[in-house]
Protein backbone atom coordinates (compact mmCIF):
# COMPACT_ATOMS: atom_id res chain seq x y z
CA UNK A 1 0.00 0.00 0.00
CA UNK A 2 1.51 3.08 -0.76
CA UNK A 3 2.03 5.94 2.17
CA UNK A 4 -1.03 7.71 3.39
CA UNK A 5 -1.01 11.47 1.44
CA UNK A 6 -3.15 14.23 0.64
CA UNK A 7 -3.57 12.19 -2.66
CA UNK A 8 -4.83 9.09 -0.91
CA UNK A 9 -7.37 11.13 1.07
CA UNK A 10 -8.98 12.93 -2.27
CA UNK A 11 -9.13 9.38 -3.68
CA UNK A 12 -10.58 8.08 -0.80
CA UNK A 13 -13.40 10.80 -0.31
CA UNK A 14 -13.72 11.23 -3.90
CA UNK A 15 -14.41 7.50 -4.50
CA UNK A 16 -16.94 7.59 -1.66
CA UNK A 17 -18.81 10.84 -3.12
CA UNK A 18 -18.87 9.22 -6.70
CA UNK A 19 -20.61 6.12 -5.45
CA UNK A 20 -22.92 7.48 -3.52
CA UNK A 21 -23.44 10.50 -6.01
CA UNK A 22 -24.07 7.95 -8.73
CA UNK A 23 -26.10 5.58 -6.76
CA UNK A 24 -28.11 8.26 -5.58
CA UNK A 25 -29.11 9.49 -9.45
CA UNK A 26 -29.96 6.11 -10.31
CA UNK A 27 -32.22 5.92 -7.95
CA UNK A 28 -33.38 9.60 -8.51
CA UNK A 29 -34.32 8.83 -12.33
CA UNK A 30 -36.14 5.43 -11.53
CA UNK A 31 -38.39 7.46 -8.71
CA UNK A 32 -38.46 10.36 -11.43
CA UNK A 33 -39.94 7.89 -13.85
CA UNK A 34 -42.52 6.03 -11.01
CA UNK A 35 -40.91 2.89 -11.81
CA UNK A 36 -41.97 0.57 -8.68
CA UNK A 37 -40.16 -2.67 -9.88
CA UNK A 38 -36.32 -0.73 -10.94
CA UNK A 39 -36.66 0.97 -7.53
CA UNK A 40 -37.04 -2.43 -5.48
CA UNK A 41 -33.81 -3.80 -8.16
CA UNK A 42 -32.06 -1.21 -7.29
CA UNK A 43 -32.73 -1.30 -3.44
CA UNK A 44 -32.34 -4.96 -3.26
CA UNK A 45 -28.78 -4.95 -5.42
CA UNK A 46 -27.71 -2.07 -2.59
CA UNK A 47 -28.68 -4.82 0.18
CA UNK A 48 -27.40 -7.99 -1.23
CA UNK A 49 -24.17 -5.70 -1.70
CA UNK A 50 -23.48 -5.02 1.42
CA UNK A 51 -24.79 -8.52 2.95
CA UNK A 52 -21.95 -10.07 0.73
CA UNK A 53 -19.42 -7.91 1.63
CA UNK A 54 -20.06 -8.28 5.58
CA UNK A 55 -20.46 -11.96 5.09
CA UNK A 56 -17.40 -12.33 2.90
CA UNK A 57 -15.13 -10.35 5.41
CA UNK A 58 -16.24 -12.18 8.22
CA UNK A 59 -16.13 -15.87 7.08
CA UNK A 60 -13.30 -16.10 4.76
CA UNK A 61 -10.81 -13.45 6.30
CA UNK A 62 -8.80 -13.15 3.41
CA UNK A 63 -9.20 -9.38 3.11
CA UNK A 64 -10.21 -6.19 4.81
CA UNK A 65 -11.31 -2.85 4.61
CA UNK A 66 -8.92 0.62 4.90
CA UNK A 67 -10.83 2.58 8.54
CA UNK A 68 -10.72 6.01 6.65
CA UNK A 69 -14.22 5.67 5.11
CA UNK A 70 -16.63 7.83 6.66
CA UNK A 71 -19.82 5.48 6.21
CA UNK A 72 -19.27 1.98 7.54
CA UNK A 73 -21.57 -0.90 8.23
CA UNK A 74 -20.11 -3.58 10.77
CA UNK A 75 -16.88 -2.71 9.22
CA UNK A 76 -17.65 -2.37 5.55
CA UNK A 77 -18.13 0.61 3.90
CA UNK A 78 -21.48 1.87 2.85
CA UNK A 79 -20.04 3.00 -0.64
CA UNK A 80 -18.84 -0.78 -1.48
CA UNK A 81 -22.17 -1.61 -1.05
CA UNK A 82 -24.08 1.10 -3.50
CA UNK A 83 -21.29 0.54 -6.19
CA UNK A 84 -21.97 -3.06 -6.81
CA UNK A 85 -25.77 -2.00 -6.97
CA UNK A 86 -24.74 0.72 -9.66
CA UNK A 87 -21.98 -1.69 -11.56
CA UNK A 88 -24.80 -5.19 -11.42
CA UNK A 89 -27.67 -2.52 -12.01
CA UNK A 90 -25.93 -0.36 -14.43
CA UNK A 91 -25.12 -4.15 -15.98
CA UNK A 92 -28.29 -4.81 -16.51
CA UNK A 93 -29.42 -2.15 -18.47
CA UNK A 94 -26.91 -2.64 -20.71
CA UNK A 95 -27.21 -5.89 -21.31
CA UNK A 96 -31.20 -5.13 -21.79
CA UNK A 97 -30.41 -3.39 -25.14
CA UNK A 98 -29.02 -6.36 -26.69
CA UNK A 99 -32.59 -7.95 -26.38
CA UNK A 100 -31.16 -11.11 -25.85
CA UNK A 101 -33.59 -14.29 -23.86
CA UNK A 102 -33.62 -13.51 -20.19
CA UNK A 103 -31.68 -16.77 -19.26
CA UNK A 104 -28.52 -15.35 -21.44
CA UNK A 105 -28.64 -12.16 -19.71
CA UNK A 106 -27.13 -12.45 -16.46
CA UNK A 107 -23.77 -13.68 -18.66
CA UNK A 108 -23.28 -10.81 -20.34
CA UNK A 109 -24.01 -9.06 -16.88
CA UNK A 110 -21.33 -11.23 -15.86
CA UNK A 111 -18.80 -10.04 -18.46
CA UNK A 112 -19.29 -6.82 -17.87
CA UNK A 113 -19.09 -6.73 -14.40
CA UNK A 114 -15.57 -8.40 -14.55
CA UNK A 115 -14.27 -5.77 -16.81
CA UNK A 116 -14.78 -3.03 -14.35
CA UNK A 117 -12.93 -5.53 -11.60
CA UNK A 118 -9.59 -6.26 -13.84
CA UNK A 119 -8.64 -2.63 -12.98
CA UNK A 120 -10.50 -1.60 -10.18
CA UNK A 121 -8.79 -4.24 -7.27
CA UNK A 122 -5.71 -3.76 -8.40
CA UNK A 123 -5.35 -0.18 -8.20
CA UNK A 124 -7.85 0.02 -5.22
CA UNK A 125 -5.53 -2.63 -3.20
CA UNK A 126 -2.22 -0.60 -4.18
CA UNK A 127 -4.55 3.06 -2.83
CA UNK A 128 -5.20 1.04 0.53
CA UNK A 129 -9.00 0.92 0.28
CA UNK A 130 -8.78 -2.71 1.10
CA UNK A 131 -6.16 -5.35 1.70
CA UNK A 132 -5.58 -8.77 0.74
CA UNK A 133 -3.77 -11.54 2.30
CA UNK A 134 -1.80 -12.42 -0.99
CA UNK A 135 1.45 -9.91 -2.22
CA UNK A 136 0.87 -7.96 -5.05
CA UNK A 137 2.92 -9.93 -7.36
CA UNK A 138 0.65 -13.71 -6.96
CA UNK A 139 -2.31 -14.12 -8.77
CA UNK A 140 -3.77 -10.95 -10.65
CA UNK A 141 -1.58 -8.51 -9.70
CA UNK A 142 -2.26 -8.78 -5.58
CA UNK A 143 -5.75 -9.80 -6.22
CA UNK A 144 -6.94 -13.60 -5.35
CA UNK A 145 -8.37 -15.14 -8.96
CA UNK A 146 -11.43 -16.28 -6.52
CA UNK A 147 -12.32 -12.26 -5.57
CA UNK A 148 -12.46 -12.52 -9.23
CA UNK A 149 -14.76 -15.14 -10.35
CA UNK A 150 -16.50 -14.65 -6.99
CA UNK A 151 -17.44 -11.16 -9.26
CA UNK A 152 -19.09 -12.84 -11.80
CA UNK A 153 -20.88 -15.38 -9.49
CA UNK A 154 -22.76 -12.23 -7.96
CA UNK A 155 -23.50 -10.62 -11.21
CA UNK A 156 -25.08 -13.89 -12.08
CA UNK A 157 -27.13 -14.50 -8.77
CA UNK A 158 -28.41 -11.46 -8.57
CA UNK A 159 -29.32 -10.94 -12.06
CA UNK A 160 -31.06 -14.08 -12.61
CA UNK A 161 -33.30 -14.09 -9.61
CA UNK A 162 -34.17 -10.30 -10.86
CA UNK A 163 -34.47 -11.47 -14.06
CA UNK A 164 -36.80 -14.63 -13.21
CA UNK A 165 -38.53 -11.95 -11.36
CA UNK A 166 -39.54 -10.39 -13.91
CA UNK A 167 -41.53 -13.34 -15.33
CA UNK A 168 -43.36 -13.86 -12.88
CA UNK A 169 -46.80 -12.08 -11.51
CA UNK A 170 -46.04 -9.34 -9.66
CA UNK A 171 -49.29 -9.76 -7.73
CA UNK A 172 -49.11 -13.27 -6.69
CA UNK A 173 -47.71 -13.96 -3.10
CA UNK A 174 -44.94 -16.12 -4.11
CA UNK A 175 -43.53 -13.36 -6.05
CA UNK A 176 -43.29 -11.00 -3.15
CA UNK A 177 -41.79 -13.37 -1.03
CA UNK A 178 -39.21 -13.95 -3.89
CA UNK A 179 -38.74 -9.81 -4.18
CA UNK A 180 -38.53 -9.65 -0.39
CA UNK A 181 -35.92 -12.12 -0.28
CA UNK A 182 -33.48 -11.81 -3.38
CA UNK A 183 -30.94 -10.37 -1.89
CA UNK A 184 -30.72 -13.33 0.19
CA UNK A 185 -31.64 -15.96 -2.29
CA UNK A 186 -28.40 -14.39 -4.39
CA UNK A 187 -25.82 -15.10 -1.61
CA UNK A 188 -26.91 -18.33 -1.23
CA UNK A 189 -26.42 -18.59 -5.35
CA UNK A 190 -22.50 -16.90 -5.06
CA UNK A 191 -21.86 -18.92 -2.04
CA UNK A 192 -22.75 -22.22 -4.14
CA UNK A 193 -20.82 -20.90 -7.11
CA UNK A 194 -17.93 -20.38 -4.98
CA UNK A 195 -17.95 -23.57 -3.87
CA UNK A 196 -18.03 -25.05 -6.52
CA UNK A 197 -14.83 -23.11 -7.93
CA UNK A 198 -12.97 -23.93 -4.78
CA UNK A 199 -14.11 -27.56 -5.28
CA UNK A 200 -12.95 -27.74 -8.71
CA UNK A 201 -9.39 -26.02 -8.48
CA UNK A 202 -8.73 -27.84 -4.80
CA UNK A 203 -9.79 -30.87 -6.38
CA UNK A 204 -6.44 -31.80 -8.16
CA UNK A 205 -3.96 -30.73 -5.15
CA UNK A 206 -6.20 -32.93 -2.61
CA UNK A 207 -5.75 -35.78 -5.07
CA UNK A 208 -1.68 -35.30 -5.02
CA UNK A 209 -2.20 -35.66 -1.04
CA UNK A 210 -4.79 -38.42 -0.85
CA UNK A 211 -2.90 -39.92 2.24
CA UNK A 212 -4.85 -36.70 3.99
CA UNK A 213 -8.00 -37.44 2.65
CA UNK A 214 -7.99 -41.63 3.73
CA UNK A 215 -6.84 -40.32 7.20
CA UNK A 216 -9.82 -37.90 7.32
CA UNK A 217 -7.59 -35.06 8.14
CA UNK A 218 -8.97 -32.49 5.69
CA UNK A 219 -9.95 -29.02 7.97
CA UNK A 220 -11.47 -26.37 5.86
CA UNK A 221 -8.68 -24.23 5.29
CA UNK A 222 -8.84 -20.98 3.22
CA UNK A 223 -5.39 -20.54 3.74
CA UNK A 224 -5.01 -24.11 1.24
CA UNK A 225 -6.27 -21.54 -2.03
CA UNK A 226 -2.69 -19.55 -1.82
CA UNK A 227 -0.77 -22.91 -2.15
CA UNK A 228 0.85 -22.68 -5.48
CA UNK A 229 -0.74 -25.61 -6.91
CA UNK A 230 -3.73 -24.36 -6.45
CA UNK A 231 -3.29 -20.85 -7.18
CA UNK A 232 -2.28 -22.87 -10.91
CA UNK A 233 -5.51 -24.06 -11.66
CA UNK A 234 -7.26 -21.03 -9.66
CA UNK A 235 -6.00 -19.35 -12.61
CA UNK A 236 -7.00 -21.75 -15.08
CA UNK A 237 -9.76 -22.04 -14.30
CA UNK A 238 -10.84 -18.19 -14.21
CA UNK A 239 -9.34 -18.22 -18.08
CA UNK A 240 -11.27 -20.82 -19.20
CA UNK A 241 -14.65 -19.05 -17.43
CA UNK A 242 -13.90 -15.49 -19.13
CA UNK A 243 -13.55 -17.21 -22.48
CA UNK A 244 -16.68 -18.77 -22.24
CA UNK A 245 -18.25 -14.99 -21.44
CA UNK A 246 -16.56 -13.77 -24.42
CA UNK A 247 -17.70 -16.63 -26.28
CA UNK A 248 -21.34 -15.64 -25.13
CA UNK A 249 -21.04 -12.32 -25.75
CA UNK A 250 -19.80 -12.67 -28.86
CA UNK A 251 -22.68 -15.32 -29.95
CA UNK A 252 -25.27 -12.58 -28.26
CA UNK A 253 -23.97 -9.82 -30.66
CA UNK A 254 -23.71 -12.39 -34.01
CA UNK A 255 -27.48 -14.02 -32.67
CA UNK A 256 -29.34 -11.33 -31.84
CA UNK A 257 -27.58 -8.30 -34.10
CA UNK A 258 -31.53 -8.11 -35.47
CA UNK A 259 -33.04 -7.88 -31.90
CA UNK A 260 -31.09 -5.06 -30.66
CA UNK A 261 -33.26 -2.35 -28.81
CA UNK A 262 -31.04 0.15 -29.72
CA UNK A 263 -32.17 2.34 -26.95
CA UNK A 264 -28.97 4.36 -25.50
CA UNK A 265 -29.62 4.51 -21.84
CA UNK A 266 -27.07 7.49 -21.52
CA UNK A 267 -27.11 7.55 -17.68
CA UNK A 268 -25.78 3.77 -17.32
CA UNK A 269 -23.38 4.58 -19.55
CA UNK A 270 -22.04 7.56 -17.68
CA UNK A 271 -22.42 5.72 -14.59
CA UNK A 272 -20.33 3.02 -15.69
CA UNK A 273 -18.04 5.01 -17.45
CA UNK A 274 -17.39 7.66 -14.72
CA UNK A 275 -15.86 4.37 -12.14
CA UNK A 276 -13.66 3.43 -15.06
CA UNK A 277 -11.78 6.53 -15.54
CA UNK A 278 -11.98 6.97 -11.90
CA UNK A 279 -9.56 4.40 -11.55
CA UNK A 280 -7.59 5.21 -14.16
CA UNK A 281 -6.86 8.80 -12.82
CA UNK A 282 -6.32 7.05 -9.23
CA UNK A 283 -3.63 4.62 -11.21
CA UNK A 284 -2.25 8.33 -12.05
CA UNK A 285 -2.69 10.23 -9.30
CA UNK A 286 -1.49 7.75 -6.86
CA UNK A 287 1.87 7.13 -9.12
CA UNK A 288 1.26 3.54 -9.31
CA UNK A 289 1.75 4.02 -13.19
CA UNK A 290 4.80 4.33 -12.47
CA UNK A 291 5.92 0.73 -10.58
CA UNK A 292 2.83 -1.22 -12.65
CA UNK A 293 2.89 1.05 -16.39
CA UNK A 294 1.62 -2.60 -17.60
CA UNK A 295 -1.82 -1.29 -15.57
CA UNK A 296 -2.22 1.59 -17.94
CA UNK A 297 -2.15 -0.95 -20.87
CA UNK A 298 -4.75 -3.06 -19.65
CA UNK A 299 -7.10 0.29 -18.27
CA UNK A 300 -7.27 1.77 -21.67
CA UNK A 301 -7.76 -1.64 -23.35
CA UNK A 302 -10.67 -2.24 -21.01
CA UNK A 303 -12.15 0.97 -21.13
CA UNK A 304 -12.30 0.55 -24.86
CA UNK A 305 -13.96 -2.66 -24.87
CA UNK A 306 -16.31 -1.06 -22.11
CA UNK A 307 -17.15 1.25 -24.90
CA UNK A 308 -17.48 -0.72 -27.67
CA UNK A 309 -20.18 -3.07 -25.44
CA UNK A 310 -22.37 0.32 -25.30
CA UNK A 311 -22.00 0.72 -28.66
CA UNK A 312 -22.09 -2.60 -30.68
CA UNK A 313 -25.87 -1.74 -31.62
CA UNK A 314 -25.45 1.35 -32.66
CA UNK A 315 -22.09 0.56 -34.67
CA UNK A 316 -24.04 -2.32 -36.16
CA UNK A 317 -26.72 0.03 -37.24
CA UNK A 318 -24.02 2.60 -38.82
CA UNK A 319 -22.76 -0.83 -40.69
CA UNK A 320 -26.10 -1.85 -42.10
CA UNK A 321 -27.01 1.67 -43.48
CA UNK A 322 -23.57 1.54 -45.17
CA UNK A 323 -24.21 -1.46 -46.60
CA UNK A 324 -27.91 -0.42 -47.83
CA UNK A 325 -26.73 2.93 -49.50
CA UNK A 326 -23.88 0.93 -51.38
CA UNK A 327 -26.08 -1.46 -52.55
CA UNK A 328 -28.36 1.32 -53.51
CA UNK A 329 -25.61 2.90 -55.62
CA UNK A 330 -24.83 -0.21 -57.01
CA UNK A 331 -28.25 -0.76 -58.46
CA UNK A 332 -28.59 2.52 -59.51
CA UNK A 333 -25.02 2.60 -61.20
CA UNK A 334 -26.23 -0.93 -63.18
CA UNK A 335 -29.80 0.46 -63.85
CA UNK A 336 -27.83 3.17 -65.84
CA UNK A 337 -25.70 1.41 -67.63
CA UNK A 338 -28.44 -1.14 -68.59
CA UNK A 339 -30.49 1.73 -69.59
CA UNK A 340 -27.39 2.71 -71.80
CA UNK A 341 -27.30 -0.32 -73.48
CA UNK A 342 -31.24 -0.38 -74.09
CA UNK A 343 -31.02 2.87 -76.11
CA UNK A 344 -28.04 2.00 -77.95
CA UNK A 345 -29.47 -1.45 -79.13
CA UNK A 346 -32.74 1.04 -80.03
CA UNK A 347 -30.59 3.30 -82.11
Amino acid sequence: MLEFTNITLFLFRGFEFLGFFLFLLLLLREIFKKSGGRIFELLSCAIFGVLLEVGNTYIANTYYYSDIFLVNILGVPLVIGLGWAVIIYCAMLLSDQYNTPWQIRPFTDAFIVILADLVLDVVAIRIGFWSWTIPFDQEWYGVPFENLVGWIAVAISFSFIIRFIRTLNPKRILTKLLMLFSPFIAYIGLCLQLAVYGIITILPYQINHWRDLMNFNFQLDFTLLYQPEVQLWKGIVFAFIIMELVNIFIFVAIRYRKNYLRKFDALSFWALTSLHIFFVFALFASGVYIQYPIFVLIAIFILIVHILLHFIPYIDDLLKTRRARKTQELIIENSKKIKSVLDEKLK
